[in-house]
């Protein structure tokens, strides 16, 4: 028996030795495996490989042992790192960090990871890197908004420190001007005291600015306008005293059906110190209209664009129908448009844009007298009395000789009840104290609706 036991006893000493030797050895291997873990290198040499307005490509040095590395951002709200992506394997040392606003700057750390027995082991200490998306691109618009002034207005840009202008005569900017604006907020800017009849071309970029280092966006596309001589008088008008805009379309008319009806209107005008906006057809513009133009701006008339043929609405208005017209109303009067009428009120991104670059606003109608329908001047009498009010613009139009019976009885009732009779662009200039802003649609003086159809 006590062999037995003696026996025993050794099997079971050996049995505990192995186990506590064989415990040793995995308790030796784990350490080592998670001072191995915990032994992982800094990740260095984070580099932006590619950025553009909406995204930042970054890569960096491989660490070895790694399983993969996590992407962090300094959150500028809590000043605290947060974690924005993963990048999953040892040798996968790229991120893309997409679908972020222009002009975003990141303070970037990047932290080596390794997995062990269910626990995370992250590299050591990482530094900081600054990176950035680029600016957007500007929408620019150029225009002429006044007498010698050429304009550019852009979109709204966010994060930026300013824009760098150039404008010059030359489109290729052989020879430019430059001006630097620093202010991120700004979102125009003109030059006054230009030549009249000058052309001149312009662009912009914005700048945001990075550890000291300008970051330029891509140029804008290259604006252009004419210089008008396009500065509104309101010194006729009392902006005390209530106002109504009359305007009339298609026009001249030259002994139309015989009744020269143009004529018969600006009579009436004259005879009251009154004036009005006339929307005209280029083509109707010529050698014998021309004494009717003289008249409209010796009396202090508007001259507006109404097409140069009157043959397209909305979508088929091509911008040489509009600058068309602007070119032989400048020819014949010598006097370039400032005012441009849809034909049938449609506006479209076209119409717009082609307006605000010859510096021209529109006017839509906020009194429809319906002459064309009626052609009767007690029906277009009527409309007047009833729908007109101080601020608002009245559509007519000069071709028909039932238009000129209804303006000869009704501008001398409505001077008697004290408005002043004007042009669209008075009316906008003395009610608001600005001149209308070119590629607005004006319905009234301080209505603006640039979707009519």
């Amino acid at each position: 028996m006590g062999a037995l036991r003696t026996e025993i006893m050794e099997k079971r000493i050996k049995f505990f030795s192995a186990i506590t030797i064989f415990v040793i050895i995995v308790a030796t291997i784990t350490a080592l495996f998670v001072t191995d873990a915990k032994d992982l290198a800094s990740v260095k040499n984070v580099k932006m490989a590619h950025n553009s307005e909406n995204s930042i490509s970054l890569t960096w040095n491989e660490v070895k042992k790694a399983d993969g590395y996590y992407i962090y951002n300094l959150d500028s709200d809590t000043n605290k790192y947060v974690k924005i992506g993963t990048s999953k394997g040892e040798n996968n040392c790229k991120y893309d960090i997409k679908d972020i606003p222009s002009a975003s700057v990141y303070k970037v750390k990047v932290l080596a990871y390794r997995s062990f027995m269910k626990k995370e082991y992250l590299s050591g200490k990482a530094k900081e890197y600054t990176f950035y998306s680029n600016p957007s691109k500007p929408i620019l618009s150029v225009f002429s908004g006044g007498k010698g002034v050429l304009s550019m207005e852009w979109n709204d840009l966010d994060n930026l420190a300013g824009y760098d202008i150039q404008y010059s005569k030359n489109k290729e900017f052989t020879e430019y001007k430059n001006e630097m604006i620093k202010d991120g907020q700004t979102r125009n800017f003109s030059v006054n005291d230009l030549a009249v009849g000058d052309i001149y071309y312009a662009r912009v970029r914005a700048y945001m600015t990075v550890n000291r280092k300008t970051i330029y966006s891509k140029w804008s596309d290259v604006g252009e306008a004419t210089i008008y001589d396009k500065d509104i008088n309101i010194g006729k008008v009392d902006p005390s005293k209530p106002m109504i805009a009359f305007s009339f379309d298609d026009g001249p008319a030259y002994d139309y059906k015989n009744s020269n009806s143009t004529e018969r209107i600006l009579d009436v005008l004259e005879k009251y110190n009154a004036r009005a906006t006339f929307f005209m057809v280029g083509e109707r513009v010529n050698s014998e209209t021309k004494h009717l133009l003289d008249r409209e701006i010796q009396n202090g008339c508007e001259l507006g664009n109404h097409t140069y043929a009157h043959n397209h609405y909305g979508s088929q208005v091509t911008a040489r129908d509009i600058s068309r017209a602007s070119k032989q109303i400048e020819k014949i009067s010598g006097r370039a448009p400032t005012m441009f009428r849809c034909p049938g009120g449609i506006v479209t991104p076209t119409i717009r844009k082609e307006c605000k670059k010859e510096g021209m606003a529109l006017a839509y109608w906020s009194v429809d007298t319906e002459d064309w329908r009626s052609k009767d001047k007690d029906k277009i009498y009527k409309n007047i009395i009833k729908y007109a009010y101080d601020g608002s613009i009245v559509l007519m139009h000069d071709i028909y000789p039932s238009t000129a019976d209804a303006v000869e009885k009704v501008v001398p009732e409505l001077i008697a009840k004290g408005y002043q009779i004007v042009t669209v662009s008075e009316l906008i200039a003395a009610k608001t104290g600005e001149n209308p802003k070119p590629g607005n649609q004006y319905v009234d003086y301080k209505t603006i609706n640039n979707n009519t159809h």
